[in-house]
């Protein structure tokens, strides 16, 4: 008695790949360019632009903004603060730590003006003192999660510098020419 052996990989055709439709591509080369531009935007856009974005990394602010939110600043005097608005000061404890809260009150202390500030997810008012003089930044907008994005893209070219950036270009015009490769002739 024989026994045939069955070539399962040469009985079975391989299956055709279907090419992506071209409009398609395009919508993805589109949605890609669109996502690089507005992160661009945030990120270089305060050194050309009248405002600031800061990246929320505490809870403070929950769940009016939630940890990892971007907020979008602008700049505005003291004068024109007043009671509600969310402002980004230094934290006058801790020099180079910015803080988003919003301002609870406005005080006169002999040496001027000063706003006391409370975060909304903070039972008290904070045991500091910002000083009401001269400009500060008024929170505008917040962008839940798009902090994570703009905040890792700092860190990234800020350790890695322009090597990552570059690196980040070669994949996307990569990924790009392969695309282009699958068309159908």
């Amino acid at each position: 008695m024989s026994t045939a052996v069955l070539d399962l990989a040469a009985a079975t055709p391989a299956p055709a790949s279907r090419p992506v439709p071209a409009a398609a591509r395009l919508i993805l080369k589109a949605s890609v360019g669109a996502v690089v531009l507005a992160l661009l935007a945030l990120v270089a856009g305060p050194k050309l632009y009248p405002f600031q974005s800061f990246y929320v990394r505490s809870g403070s602010m929950a769940p009016t903004i939630p940890v990892g939110s971007l907020v979008i600043a602008t700049r505005t005097p003291a004068d024109r603060l007043h009671v509600g608005d969310v402002i980004v000061f230094h934290r006058p404890d801790r020099p180079g730590t910015m803080v988003v809260h919003r301002i609870y009150s406005i005080d006169r202390t002999p040496a001027g003006p000063v706003f006391l500030t409370k975060g909304d997810a903070n039972g008290s008012p904070d045991a500091w003192q910002v000083p009401a003089t001269g400009q500060g930044w008024r929170a505008g907008y917040s962008l839940s999660r798009v902090g994570f994005v703009v905040g890792w893209l700092h860190v990234a070219l800020s350790r890695r510098g322009w090597l990552g950036a570059f690196a980040l270009l070669v994949a996307i015009w990569a990924l790009i020419a392969i695309w282009q490769a699958e068309e159908p002739e």
